[in-house]
This record gives C-alpha cells, structure tokens and sequence, in this order.
C-alpha cells in the first residue's frame, strides 16, 4: 500500500466525469437527428480526479432540443425535408475510484438512461419514450495534474421503447479522450468507434462508425468559461444506411459552481453528406453527490 497520499481533491476536480454514451443514433428516435457522437459534451468532460481511493459519485444531465427542415443530399447540398424537431436528455450516474498504489490511475462504471422525444410536423407524427439503456466501465490516467488520458467500454442492451428505436439490437462503442489545462485554456477532445449489432427488424447490421469532438475554452473568471469546438463523424455504407458524414461547429459558457457545474452550448450543422442539416441547443449539468 502507497503510505504517501497526495491531498485529496477538491469537489470541482470531480466534475469532469466522463464517457458518455456514442452515436447519436443510438439517443433519439428516427433519422431527424443531426449530431455527431458526443457533440453534447462540454469542457473538462474527461477532467477525471486523482487520488480518491474510497470513491467518488457524480449525477449527470445531458439534454439538447434540435430542429431543422434541411437535409445533406450524396452531394452535399442542402435540400428541402420533413419539418422536425427532436428532444432527448441522458441520465447518467457514475462511480468510480483509484489506486492506492498508483493513485493517477482511475477506474469506473457508469449507467446511462437515454429518455427522447421526436415530432414530424410535416407529416404530423411523433414518437416519445425510453431508449435502451448503456453500461460502461472506462478508465484514465493522469499523465500530470493538468493532463488525462483514458479510454471507455460502452455497451447498449436492446431493452428500450421501440417506437425511438429501442430494442432492436446490440450495440458496442468505443473511444479514448483526453483533457488538457494550460493556465486558464482547455482542450478537451476524443475519438469514438462504434460497432453496431446486427438489427432484429433489418435482420443486418448499420455501417460502423467514427467520430470526434475537439472543445476550446477559456477561463475568463471564477465563474464563467465560455468555449468553443468543432466535431465530425463518419458513418460506413451498409444495408440498413447509405455512407453518410457530418460536420458541426458550436460555441457556448460553461458556468463552475462548489460542487457541480452547467454549460450551455448551440450547435450548427456546416456541411454533410446524407444527413439532415439542423441546429440544436445543448445542456450539460453535473452535480458531484
């Protein structure tokens, strides 16, 4: 057993809890949605703790409302397309602790709860419901006290509501992140992989896919950064889906507070490829227990 403890961290050092779930696919219902695999995420996302042998809990809310009427053709010009609007919101709770004899390496499981809602305005139909559930063991690595590195497990179970796409199949998402502060810069950034599982209703698999998101943020006081980003992905052709991409800037504020934080951020689809073109409102908040 390591007899030398470094100071245990403050509660803001455990807001950074990170490996949220993937492809958007997989959080909302229908093909309305235009998002990347986590361009929900806000800065210090993977600011994960050092040093917490006896563990740390945090809740987490995502939510982001989307709309748009545009969609990306195989050329990637904007057409016209059904008026939608599309509204999901993640509950996710995580546990996790580190080594007392390497107290920079971290381990933890995390449950995530997806609950959406879609409305066709155009063809005056909508859809609302739980979505399948996702389990997830990820892991990190302060590499310094102002950089991490880590890597998450995500598994979906096919149990949700089938009328937002739930229970139809497995699937696998993958990533490594990294978080970075220099002074009062932040850069938090991933690559995600997602493996999906073979759909009961298709009875054959959708394209693997890809995807990242880059963040930039500055700290301009105690209270408030506001930050920046870009993020793409990558879908292969398939069966299920012809060969599809996207690429989405955002910009937002990020506000810190004792023992919990909440950023807002809005997100503009800026080019594509079989995809619909739409802009969204994100919300993240997180509360350390």
């Amino acid at each position: 057993m390591n007899t030398e403890r470094q100071e245990r961290p403050s509660t803001g050092l455990l807001l950074g809890l990170a490996c949220v779930a993937g492809v958007a696919g997989m959080l909302a219902a229908g093909d309305s949605e235009a998002a990347t695999g986590r361009s929900f995420i806000a800065p210090h996302e993977y600011a994960l703790p050092s040093n917490v042998p006896d563990g740390f809990d945090v809740f987490l809310v995502y939510g982001y409302l989307e709309r748009g009427d545009q969609a990306f053709d195989a050329k990637g010009d904007k057409q016209r397309s059904d008026r939608t609007e599309t509204m999901v919101s993640l509950l996710k709770y995580s546990r996790g602790w580190t080594l007392e004899s390497d107290p920079n390496f971290g381990y933890a499981w995390e449950l995530i709860v997806p609950v959406s809602g879609s409305r066709n305005r155009t063809a005056r139909t909508s859809a609302s419901g739980v979505g399948d559930p996702i389990v997830a063991p990820y892991i990190w690595y302060k590499l310094s006290e102002k950089v991490t590195v880590g890597t998450d497990f995500l598994f979906q179970l096919p149990v949700g509501d089938s009328d937002v796409g739930g229970g139809d199949s497995w699937k696998f998402t993958n990533s490594v992140f990294v978080d970075v502060q220099l002074g009062k810069f932040n850069y938090t950034g991933d690559v995600i992989w997602n493996f999906p599982g073979t759909s009961n209703k298709a009875d054959a698999k959708a394209g693997k896919s890809w995807s990242t998101e880059h963040l930039f943020g500055y700290r301009v006081s105690p209270l408030v950064e506001p930050y920046v980003g870009v993020a793409y992905e990558y879908q292969k052709a398939s069966v299920i889906n012809p060969a599809n991409s996207e690429t989405d800037v955002m910009g937002g504020v990020m506000f810190h507070f004792k023992k919990g934080s909440a950023a807002f951020h809005l997100l503009h689809t800026v080019d594509g490829k079989n995809r619909p073109a739409g802009n969204s409102l994100n919300l993240r908040l997180v509360w350390a227990l």
